[in-house]
């Protein structure tokens, strides 16, 4: 006869034996390889007039005189708005940045006193009437603006562009992948991954206004044939006066 010790023995070994067939029943199986992907870019490109203008002009004074050049500057300043006001651009569109000073050291002589005392002050203007941007920026010159920062063209209906630009793209992507999975005997599946860029290049003049050299240094773009929008292939080259909206695409799609 088997004692109860023995008995309590052999139960916990059967109950040891049935939790690990459990566990071994319960075991994922293996995965097989991942599916087949293809992965595309498409690039589109739409390209628009400019029907405004954001200028960035400066003014800089120097003197030995922290005060004289102080006030040389205001007063070039207070001229300078006078100029755009007759020009008609509304207070809205015109943003006067702060005062800056910087003193300029001789070291030789002194690394603390200066020897002069450059003051700057630049002005924001948005223009929206084109056609009066150059004789707006003669004008400036002419009461003494000596920078110009920035000049930005743009497209007052910039989104509407990007979202054509994204539109051809995604349009070129999906056309790529199904151009390639033709020749391969395969299908296009679903997207597994979205990702983009955006951007936009004007192919007009812009540059930097050099007051100690006197002169506009300019970047100019060539002409391309203007075609209101193009898929993918828009990196050509840009036609001069207008701005090229960019979209990328890339896309990973699921291969049947």
């Amino acid at each position: 006869m088997f004692s109860r010790h023995s008995l309590a023995i052999g139960l916990g070994a059967l109950a040891l034996l049935g939790a690990a067939t459990t566990a071994s029943a319960q075991r994922l199986p293996e995965t097989g390889p991942a599916p087949g992907q293809i992965s595309v870019t498409g690039s589109a490109a739409v390209r628009v007039a400019p029907d405004e203008v954001f200028l960035t002009i400066g003014v800089e004074s120097r003197d030995k005189n922290l005060q004289a050049s102080t006030r040389d500057n205001s007063d070039r300043i207070a001229k300078a708005l006078a100029v755009i006001k007759r020009h008609g651009v509304p207070d809205k569109s015109v943003q006067l940045n702060y005062i800056q000073v910087e003193p300029d050291f001789d070291t030789s002589v002194s690394r603390t006193t200066p020897v002069a005392y450059r003051v700057r002050k630049s002005i924001g203007i948005k223009i929206t009437r084109l056609d009066s941007f150059e004789p707006l920026l003669t004008d400036l010159f002419a009461v003494g603006v000596n920078q110009v920062e920035n000049i930005e063209f743009r497209n007052s209906d910039m989104r509407m562009h990007r979202d054509k630009a994204r539109e051809l793209a995604v349009v070129a992507a999906r056309e790529k992948a199904d151009a390639l999975t033709s020749q391969l005997g395969v299908k296009r599946g679903k997207a597994m991954r979205i990702s983009e860029n955006t951007g936009w290049n004007w192919g007009g003049w812009s540059g930097r206004y050099r007051g100690d050299q006197g002169q506009m240094q300019q970047n100019v773009m060539q002409s391309a044939p203007n075609s209101g929008g193009q898929g993918d292939g828009a990196d050509g080259d840009l036609s001069v006066g207008q701005i090229s909206v960019t979209a990328t695409i890339s896309v990973d799609f699921q291969l049947e």
